[in-house]
C-alpha cells in the first residue's frame, strides 16, 4: 500500500510541477520575466520549485518517489502535461499549443532530455513522436522504479 501512495505522490508532484510551469511561464512571459537573453529569473524559480518538490517527495515517500518524479520531468513527461494544460486552459493565447509547437515539430529546446543529449545538439528539432515516446518510456521507468 505504501508503494501505491508513493506512486500517487509522484504523479501528483509531476502534475503540480507542470501546472506551476504552465501558469508561471505564461505569467512571466506577460510580465517580461521570461526574457531568455537576461537573467532567466523564471527558470531559477522553476528550478527551486522542482527542488522543493523533490525534497518533499523524499521526506514523504522516500528516494524512489523523488527520483521517479525527476525521471518523469527529465524524459519530457512534465512538458507533455504542460502542453495538455495549454490545450485545456489557453491562458497564454495559444502559447505552447501542442499541435502548433510539438506536433508540427517545432520543439528546439528539449536538448536536455535523454534523447536530446544522446542524439542532438542544442537548438536541433526533436520530432514530436520521439518526445512523446520518451515521455511514455520515462513514466514507465518511474513507475517500475517506484513499484520495485
Amino acid at each position: 500500500m505504501e508503494t501505491i501512495f508513493s506512486l500517487l505522490y509522484t504523479v501528483l508532484a509531476s502534475t503540480v510541477f507542470a501546472l506551476f510551469d504552465y501558469f508561471g511561464f505564461n505569467i512571466s512571459l506577460k510580465k517580461g520575466w521570461a526574457e531568455f537573453n537576461k537573467d532567466r529569473g523564471y527558470r531559477v524559480v522553476q528550478g527551486l520549485f522542482q527542488l522543493f518538490l523533490t525534497i518533499l517527495l523524499y521526506y514523504i515517500s522516500g528516494w524512489r518517489a523523488a527520483i521517479g518524479f525527476n525521471i518523469i520531468w527529465w524524459t519530457w513527461g512534465c512538458d507533455f502535461l504542460y502542453y495538455l494544460y495549454c490545450e485545456m486552459f489557453n491562458y497564454g493565447n495559444d502559447r505552447g499549443n501542442f499541435k502548433k509547437e510539438v506536433k508540427s515539430n517545432g520543439v528546439k529546446w528539449a536538448w536536455w532530455t535523454p534523447y536530446g543529449l544522446l542524439f542532438t545538439k542544442k537548438g536541433d528539432v526533436i520530432m514530436y513522436r520521439k518526445l512523446v515516446w520518451q515521455a511514455v518510456l520515462g513514466t514507465l521507468a518511474a513507475v517500475i522504479l517506484i513499484l520495485a
